[in-house]
């Protein structure tokens, strides 16, 4: 952690609500990306974002520089996208966007094939939006913060605070799930 974001950090826990300001706009754009990789949604991402740095402001004086800030905080917003998954499993669902299309048009052709790769992604991303409504709220978090957010094993088990071995659990799971249901599609 760099010397002045620690400053920040004690300045915010001793109630200098500029300094908490300074912090979210360090960290403010990470955190609402991760927020919309977990919703697929705008303004369910802003609201998530919204609890979190709220969430963050009345804990703050709990932070204890054990870990880094942005680990402390991202478990703070894998929790409440937890939560929201758990208790919105039936009706909340994970929908692919535009920025992500990039990561489904893989498929090699020239421009007359354009129409026909659009209509093989859309399709392709209806699969994967049903494939990851299927999956159980952790295994949700793990298989989104793994491939769609980068992190890293490690790093999401300090997230959500939990065995590097649990999380592979999930993301196992989850990866299989994954597959059976893409393959009966």
């Amino acid at each position: 952690m760099k010397d002045n974001e620690k400053g920040l950090i004690e300045r915010a826990q001793g109630g200098d609500k500029m300094a908490f300001q300074e912090i979210m706009k360090i960290h403010g754009q990470k955190m609402l990306g991760l927020a919309f990789k977990f919703t697929k949604n705008h303004q369910d991402a802003e609201d998530l974002y919204q609890e979190t740095f709220l969430k963050i402001y009345r804990n703050l004086n709990s932070f204890r520089f054990e870990s880094e800030f942005t680990t402390w905080a991202y478990r703070i917003l894998a929790n409440i996208a937890y939560n929201t998954f758990r208790k919105q499993k039936n009706s909340q669902t994970v929908d692919m966007q535009d920025g992500e299309r990039d990561l489904w048009e893989t498929i090699p052709g020239d421009e007359k094939d354009q129409a026909d790769r659009e209509v093989y992604n859309e399709a392709l991303r209806e699969q994967i939006h049903g494939a990851l409504s299927q999956l159980s709220p952790k295994q949700k978090t793990v298989f989104i913060m793994k491939h769609y957010e980068g992190k890293k094993i490690k790093d999401i088990a300090g997230i959500l605070g939990t065995t590097e071995g649990t999380v592979k659990k999930y993301l196992f799971r989850a990866t299989q799930k994954m597959r059976q249901s893409l393959v009966n599609a």
